[in-house]
């Protein structure tokens, strides 16, 4: 067998080998996103403030996608996109949305849901956060 020959076999083999390792990845995963570091800026905010949510979100799958849920005085679930912000490589990043403006004396609910590359596109929450916007 020619070295040429030999080599793109050897190639072929490990493409074949990396694709089943990752396929069997995928379908093993079976939870969300870590999702960890949530910062709420402004940090006390005031009457007028836009709130801006980031958080970094990670999955061995990836992360394909990350919402944040809010809620003013109890008036029902908004939900909006977060916009992907920073790579941390393949596996995930920062994610941040913003909205407001919050008005005084407002209690406002926020949590961020992500969502990883598998073909169920696991999820996962945060825990809710509440703040007292300031007069």
């Amino acid at each position: 067998m020619r070295m040429q020959t030999k080599i793109a076999a050897f190639g072929a083999l490990v493409l074949v080998a990396l694709s089943t390792v990752t396929i069997m990845a995928l379908f093993d995963d079976v939870e969300g996103p870590f999702i960890y570091e949530v910062d709420i800026l402004p940090v006390t905010p005031k009457s007028g403030d836009m709130i801006t949510v980031s958080a970094y979100c990670i999955d061995t799958s990836g992360v394909s996608s990350a919402s944040m849920s809010w809620s003013v005085n109890e008036t029902g679930w908004v939900e909006q996109d977060m916009v992907f912000y920073a790579c941390l490589c393949l596996a995930g990043g920062r994610w941040i949305a913003s909205f407001g403006p919050v008005n005084a004396g407002d209690i406002v609910h926020m949590y961020v849901t992500a969502f990883d590359n598998t073909p169920g596109h696991n999820s996962a929450n945060t825990q809710t956060f509440q703040l007292q916007i300031a007069t």
